[in-house]
């Protein structure tokens, strides 16, 4: 994103606090922990989107030391993805679980808490919050595994694929906005705005990566809403027997179908759904980023349309 540019020096402080804080963990952690790190901001798409993103949203709350507060709560969305991506990977490979990755995702996720309760001290409200956002985070993230690990059925929990539960694993975006909620003391209306643009948010990054991802997520047996709906269509069709479709059935299914456009046009609605959210608010670079983001489901959507009907027309001719 262009105005990436602007933060260059925040981008380069965050990460700065967080490299020296996992390089001061004793060894092998900390050489663990810096390696981790290197891969994960490189080969993560949109990582400095989540590094920004509580700098984006300070620019709606009326707090002191806004410059230093946004610093901290970046540092703690960093530990968060790492955290979840470590969760992640060990739920989707538990026979190879390195102990030690383990211990580094609970040192992140410590760190999470540690620099929560230094801003917002032991308020009861705010550990009821916090406390009800890791519980949802930790049902979304364990349904996941339980409900949508495909083993050649579609089940009922699948065909209602719940495509906003999944949302609720972002629950490292969530902690920022909650902070800022009770640093400023605001009202219910912002509150529920706020938390609303999370959700809306959450779920179209979710259904656009389903999109993207598909032939990852379809390797590892693990189902999302395009591919339930493909599924389904080869197998209503008779285009393959029940539960033994393969990668090339799904390929197939999504270039007959405009399964992956729908998909991406609920992503897009969603995306629009955040704009709304928070248009009362003074939110120029968060609204920019959504902005953006919307544009580039637009035009994913017109390239995917363009394919499958180019495609197509090569099959019929």
């Amino acid at each position: 994103m262009i105005f990436f540019d602007d933060f260059s020096e925040e981008i380069n402080l965050v990460l700065g606090d967080v490299y020296s804080f996992i390089g001061g963990l004793d060894k092998p952690i900390s050489d663990l922990g810096i390696s981790f790190l290197d891969r994960f901001k490189v080969s993560m798409a949109g990582f400095n989107t989540f590094l920004l993103f509580p700098y984006w949203l300070s620019e709606g709350f009326d707090i002191e030391n806004k410059k230093d507060i946004s610093r901290k709560l970046s540092n703690l969305d960093v530990y968060g993805i790492m955290h979840l991506r470590i969760i992640d990977d060990i739920l989707d490979n538990p026979e190879t679980i390195d102990r030690n990755l383990l211990l580094l995702s609970n040192i992140c996720e410590f760190k999470m808490y540690d620099i929560c309760f230094s801003l917002i001290g032991r308020n009861e409200n705010f550990m009821k919050d916090l406390e009800e956002t890791l519980i949802q985070f930790s049902n979304a993230v364990l349904y996941e595994k339980q409900r949508y690990n495909y083993k050649g059925e579609i089940t009922e929990d699948m065909s209602n694929f719940d495509y906003e539960l999944m949302a609720r694993k972002a629950f490292h975006l969530r902690i920022p906005i909650l902070s800022y909620l009770y640093l400023e003391g605001s009202n219910k209306r912002k509150r529920n705005d706020f938390l609303l643009m999370m959700e809306y948010w959450a779920t179209s990054m979710q259904l656009f990566n389903d999109v993207l991802g598909w032939k990852d997520d379809f390797n590892s047996s693990q189902i999302t809403y395009p591919l339930v709906k493909v599924i389904q269509y080869l197998e209503k069709e008779s285009l393959v027997y029940k539960g033994k479709a393969e990668i090339m059935d799904i390929a197939a299914g999504f270039i007959e179908t405009d399964i992956l456009e729908n998909t991406l046009n609920l992503s897009l609605k969603y995306q629009l759904m955040a704009i709304d959210s928070i248009k009362s608010y003074n939110l120029y670079y968060l609204n920019e980023f959504f902005t953006d983001a919307s544009n580039k489901i637009l035009l994913n959507i017109s390239k995917f349309k363009d394919k499958r009907e180019n495609v197509l027309k090569d099959i019929i001719n």
